[in-house]
């Protein structure tokens, strides 16, 4: 069985741009300089809320993606400073809400059946490749607790849970964690992944990833989630989206650091690794990601612990993100960080009772972790019952939830 033929993958890279007063630049000013990457790289650049989006090309091989996205970042470097504008290679902004990343497109599909199936089965991986990719923790001015508020807040409706689905069944979708993506190029998109700012580490990442959806396309995969499995997922999710490269995971019923996961996995695809025509051995920004548990989150915030002015702190972080290589220099001399510790029931009652105020929506707590309908019910009853929130209907029907400080 092969899922994927030709086997190639891409990503899709979205990079702010910002002006020498560190605004950043809308799409009327973005024009020239979009269009002149497009002729210039052969690239489909295009627009995209205030940043520029790179499509990289048709890849097959770790070397191909990592030339091309050299030779690109060269270049959109020298033409932003033409148009008096820098590149700011970051998910999130720490004076702004909007969110950027860099999608992953692994082709070549052309079953859509065989990718719906993958999706789900994808549901258990797509937490780790958040993880490697967690990169916006300043945002809106906020400096954590989340590695990924992308993630954490959907990035605005554009990375949504997967909710597993059958063949026989489905429709087209867009903006889950990972899918088929047949209508725009035929490929399978992991979309969770936040905007790279290393691009070294894009190139692991985009190959990675890749390499691991080519291998599970050659396994025989029924598309069934078992209710534990999908609970491990979204928990994973959470976990990924607060703690980055030091959670630990609940995998299989037992609690595992994402490194060690990372590792089999790398390990796992190794002849799906060879196909594009490299090695584990040379994924040195990964490797270290994983040694250390550090992910770029960690890098911004880092920075963000010597300014306590937001818009101090997003010229630092700015200036820094001129170095493409900032990221990697950072990961060679920081030391390794401790895991978080593995999740338990009270942590799930407390994110849940985080969401509620005095009077809140009752839709309003779902949001907490994304939890199903059955499961979140179940967080609410307990809640309840503990008395540590109180459940109203209102006169219209609503329900509304305050939280009694017990």
């Amino acid at each position: 069985m092969n899922t994927f033929s030709p086997r190639t993958f891409s990503s899709d890279w979205e990079i702010a741009v910002l002006n020498r007063k560190n605004v950043v630049t809308d799409n009327d000013h973005l024009a020239g300089l979009q269009g002149q990457l497009r002729a210039e790289t052969g690239l489909p650049v295009q627009m995209d809320w205030n940043s520029i989006e790179v499509g990289l090309g048709v890849n097959r091989s770790l070397d191909q993606i990592w030339n091309r996205i050299v030779d690109f970042t060269d270049r959109a470097t020298s033409l932003a400073a033409m148009y008096e504008c820098d590149l700011m290679p970051s998910a999130s902004n720490p004076v702004e809400r909007y969110f950027n990343a860099a999608h992953v497109h692994v082709g070549t599909m052309h079953d859509e059946s065989a990718g719906v199936r993958l999706e789900a089965a994808l549901a258990r991986y797509t937490p780790v490749f958040a993880a490697l990719g967690a990169n916006s923790a300043l945002w809106n001015f906020e400096a954590g607790p989340w590695k990924s508020w992308r993630v954490s807040k959907l990035a605005n409706g554009c990375t949504t849970p997967i909710s597993p689905r059958s063949p026989h069944t489905a429709q087209v979708t867009w903006g889950g964690d990972a899918s088929p993506k047949l209508f725009g190029a035929p490929t399978l998109e992991v979309r969770i992944t936040d905007c790279a700012s290393s691009r070294r580490l894009l190139a692991e990442l985009a190959t990675f990833t890749a390499a691991f959806v080519h291998h599970l396309g050659t396994k025989d995969i029924s598309g069934d989630v078992s209710q534990t499995e999908y609970m491990e997922y979204i928990n994973n999710r959470w976990l990924a989206s607060r703690y980055g490269m030091q959670a630990t995971f609940q995998w299989d019923g037992a609690p595992k650091l994402v490194g060690d996961i990372v590792r089999e996995m790398l390990d796992e695809c190794a002849e799906a690794l060879a196909e594009l025509k490299t090695t584990v051995s040379e994924f040195r920004v990964l490797n270290q990601m994983a040694d250390k548990r550090i992910c770029q989150a960690d890098f911004a915030l880092d920075i963000a612990s010597r300014y306590d002015e937001p818009y101090c702190l997003l010229g630092a972080y700015a200036k820094r993100l001129r170095d493409w290589d900032a990221f990697d220099e950072y990961l060679d001399n920081a030391a390794a960080l401790e895991p978080a510790a593995a999740l338990t029931h009270d942590d799930v009652l407390r994110a849940h009772e985080a969401h509620i105020g005095e009077g809140t929506p009752f839709y309003a707590s779902r949001v907490a972790m994304f939890y199903p309908p059955s499961e979140a019910d179940n967080v609410l009853d307990e809640l309840v019952e503990a008395g540590r929130i109180e459940r109203k209907v209102m006169p219209d029907g609503g329900i509304i939830l305050s939280r009694t400080g017990q």
